[in-house]
């Protein structure tokens, strides 16, 4: 077989992971804004992607693994630190969730590009073209809340189209994580119709 070959493929199972979409029912919310709050947002967007990376960096860290380097006091300290951390990082999710109010949960057609939402009574306006502030949440553990500036590219009576134009790379992992994991769920459960979603 040629590299040119294995390449191809290549591209074509990379394309197919990050166009995997799934229907869900997840805390979202769309708020149409100015194109001059982008910048804004954007540098919002960078700030959760270094905490978060930071977090999941100091998650995977074992200090037993450096035990002939360091005293066992040290690395039960370190491990104690790294807890904390990490307990110091749920608390700031979840005093930014209270301050911004709950997020109602929504019908959502999700993958890592963009999605579609199930249009409400209480939504703005959204014509193609315009940019949308975008809070998502899924279910992960490391990267449960997104957030994303998203251009409306199409929309109905029933549902508005939008897709991602600034979105940090751990959130787009984490994306194609939940939907290729929520793919296969639906796929096992192929055989118990009543708990699979309504197309």
């Amino acid at each position: 077989m040629s590299s040119k070959t294995t390449d191809e493929k290549r591209v074509r199972f990379s394309e197919r992971r990050s166009s995997v979409r799934v229907r869900s029912l997840l805390p979202c919310a769309v708020r149409v804004i100015d194109e001059s709050e982008i910048p804004k947002l954007e540098a919002r967007i960078l700030d959760m992607a270094v905490i978060e990376s930071d977090s999941v960096l100091h998650d995977t860290v074992d200090w037993s693994e450096r035990s002939d380097d360091l005293p066992r006091e040290v690395i039960f300290v370190l491990n104690e630190v790294r807890a904390l951390r990490q307990q110091i990082t749920e608390i700031q999710r979840l005093v930014e969730r209270q301050g911004e109010g709950a997020i109602e949960p929504r019908w959502v057609v999700i993958n890592d590009r963009g999605f579609r939402v199930t249009t409400t009574e209480d939504d703005p306006d959204m014509q193609p073209g315009q940019f949308v502030e975008v809070k998502l949440r899924i279910p992960s553990i490391h990267n449960p809340d997104i957030l994303a500036v998203g251009e409306v590219v199409r929309g109905d009576e029933k549902s508005t189209a939008v897709e991602f134009r600034a979105i940090s790379q751990l959130h787009k992992k984490a994306i194609i994580r939940y939907a290729l994991r929520r793919e296969r769920q639906l796929a096992r459960s192929g055989k118990y119709p009543s708990i699979r979603d309504n197309d």
